[in-house]
This record gives C-alpha cells, structure tokens and sequence, in this order.
C-alpha cells in the first residue's frame, strides 16, 4: 500500500487552524499530526490513497496548469517518490501554485511526497500530459494503490 504526506511547517506566529485549511484546500487526508523536527514544528497530513489529491486534481484543471503542475512534480520526483511544494499561502486562499521548496513560500512550501509503486500513473491522474494546453488523455479510475 502506498502513502500520501502532506507536510507544512507550523510557525509560533501562526494559527494551526489557517495552516490546516490550506492542506485541506488541496487534500483530503485521513489523519493529522504535529511533530517536533529539529525543534520546529511540523503539521503532518497522510493518507494511504492518492484520491486525498483530488482537490489538488480539480484544481489544477480548473486554473489550466497542468503543463506546469506535471514540469514541478517531476522536477523534484523519484522513480519510488512524487515529491513537489506547494505555496503555503496561495493553498489557504484556494488557488495551487507550485514553488520551489525555500525562498518562494514566506511561511514555509507545503510538501508533498506520495510513495508507493505505479507512481507514473498518479502522475497522468494527477497532471496528464498536454498539447496546445489540452490533456491527451484522462485517467478518471483513481490510482489505488501508488
């Protein structure tokens, strides 16, 4: 079975309520956790199945950005890990904007990390790839088991 882990640090400045509601803007996952890294805080969002990303699915063809969705997902991705970072703010708003891990979310990049096997086909799920900004083609059939 695979995992799905969505990770946002928790700054003393902010309200864990708001850092919640923007993982919940992209996600659904099953269980929440806080854990202390390095004397920081993380809040931790996880899943055993990639349909917590469909939010994050829908949202990403509803702002026509799949181009780039699937150019920053395979940027920092394994051949055993999807990973890729998320705006912290723009996710509490609503809206998917990728970005670089440091330096491009003020508050902290959300990350994103699914593991498990058949990762190639969460990515055609999540970010197929396009011609002249259309999809060549849609995986409806969530993938179950990455």
């Amino acid at each position: 079975m695979g995992r799905v882990e969505v990770r946002a640090p928790l700054h003393p400045t902010e309200d864990e309520e708001k850092v919640r509601e923007a993982i919940g803007n992209i996600a659904s996952p099953s269980e929440w956790r806080v854990v202390e890294d390095g004397g920081k805080l993380l809040l931790i969002a996880s899943s055993s199945t990639p349909a917590s990303l469909l939010k994050l699915r829908e949202r990403l063809r509803r702002q026509r950005t799949l181009d780039a969705a699937r150019y920053m997902i395979k940027r920092f991705s394994t051949p055993h890990r999807l990973t890729f970072y998320l705006h912290k703010q723009a996710a509490y708003m609503g809206h998917a904007v990728f970005c670089l891990p440091r330096g491009e979310s003020p508050l902290g990049a959300i990350e994103v990390v699914v593991e498990g096997g058949n990762l190639e086909r969460v990515l055609d799920w999540l970010a197929p790839p396009t011609a002249n900004g259309k999809p060549l083609f849609e995986l409806e059939e969530v993938p179950e088991d990455p």
